[in-house]
């Protein structure tokens, strides 16, 4: 998939408000019609994207880990500020299931599985103090 493709599917996932692409953008310059709902975010992250994944045209191809590299440091970003408002939030919890769903479960790196041994049970005995009562008369 290419970068204006993954911008064309999620401005069709998202909406046109939270990415108003311009159908006749040759550059990353002028990737956008008009002003996206979160302007500075949007453009840091399709900055963000396109570098993260070496791109030099709008046609050249992107990956998952890159493109998810490139919007993990913006969402914790904007987590941790004290000012981000709740709208910018859900739009990028969005962002990343819209992501997800784009390049699907089977682009997704397998997760390594730990090998499971059977519990062990482990007699205690030995460890536990013995307490002495005492009683005031």
């Amino acid at each position: 998939m290419t970068f204006i493709e993954l911008l064309r599917q999620l401005e069709a996932q998202l909406g046109y408000h939270q990415l108003p692409l311009n159908p006749a953008a040759s550059t990353i310059k002028n990737i956008f019609e008009s002003s996206p709902l979160h302007h500075d975010f949007i453009k840091r992250l399709a900055q963000s994207i396109y570098t993260g994944n070496r791109c030099l045209r709008l046609t050249d191809d992107v990956e998952r880990a890159p493109t998810f590299d490139a919007l993990a440091p913006l969402r914790v970003e904007a987590l941790r500020h004290a000012r981000t408002d709740v709208d910018l939030v859900r739009a990028i919890e969005e962002l990343g299931v819209a992501l997800n769903t784009i390049f699907g479960a089977s682009d997704a790196p397998p997760l390594e599985q730990p090998a499971t041994e059977p519990g062990q049970v482990i007699d205690i005995t030995p460890f536990r103090r013995r307490r002495r009562l005492r009683f005031s008369a």
